[in-house]
């Protein structure tokens, strides 16, 4: 039953993409493009870090960004080892129409349960949320138009994918904002080491900058591992 309704849903959503032109390609954009995608989620991010009503809040912030990135990394586990289902656009008997054609050699993680992008943007729109509600309630809005409606329209993921993204991402940074004495733990560390706050900026930004490409350069690093240890 799940399986019907997850099919037919993509294929509703990529038929609609594929008879008007130009919506597939603002579609593509808004899926694929870091900017347009990524803008509305990483701005108000920053913009809270520095922001003075909210440096009290900076434990709490950091508390639920490592859930965030936690909870994007057990995805990216899952998608290499949980062989729920391929994703979409390697499935040929769906006949998908794709904006942007997908090579398979290119892709490290065929299977698509759950989405990596939905765990990692709707965990940073909770991050947003709990510091401002206007901001964390767009930043869900637009999390749910570009990391799900966009990216089911093009094959990426089956609407299963997407809530089990969202209910890890989302459940994670709630359960680690929820350990409430080491965020304040983390608000006394940030305050001690308040002369190397440059550090702890460069840090902040190092971890956004890898988190806005989908933590290619952690992946990265663990491809390299994972080779030097079966060459080992």
């Amino acid at each position: 039953m799940l399986g019907h309704f997850d099919t037919e849903l993509v294929l509703r959503l990529n038929g609609l993409i594929s008879s008007h032109f130009w919506l597939a390609k603002a579609v593509s954009a808004l899926a694929l493009n870091p900017i347009a995608r990524g803008a509305p989620i990483f701005v108000p991010l920053i913009v809270l870090w520095f922001s003075p009503g909210h440096i009290a809040d900076r434990g709490r912030m950091v508390l639920g960004l490592i859930g965030a990135c936690f909870a994007t990394l057990v995805s990216v586990l899952l998608q290499k080892h949980l062989h729920v289902d391929i994703r979409p656009f390697f499935n040929p008997a769906l006949h998908l129409y794709q904006v942007n054609r997908v090579d398979l050699g290119q892709w490290d993680r065929i299977n698509s349960f759950p989405s990596d992008t939905a765990t990692l943007y709707f965990g940073l729109s909770t991050v947003i949320f709990q510091e401002w509600r206007w901001g964390g309630a767009l930043a869900y809005a637009w999390s749910f138009l570009t990391a799900a409606i966009c990216r089911a329209a093009l094959g990426f993921h089956y609407p299963s994918d997407i809530a089990a993204g969202i209910i890890l991402g989302t459940g994670t940074v709630l359960l680690f904002a929820g350990v409430s004495p080491f965020a304040a733990w983390l608000q006394r560390q940030l305050e001690h080491f308040r002369s190397h706050r440059a550090w702890i900026h460069a840090a902040l930004f190092l971890l956004l900058a890898d988190a806005y490409s989908q933590f290619e350069g952690l992946q990265g690093v663990m491809r390299m591992l994972t080779r030097i240890g079966h060459a080992g």
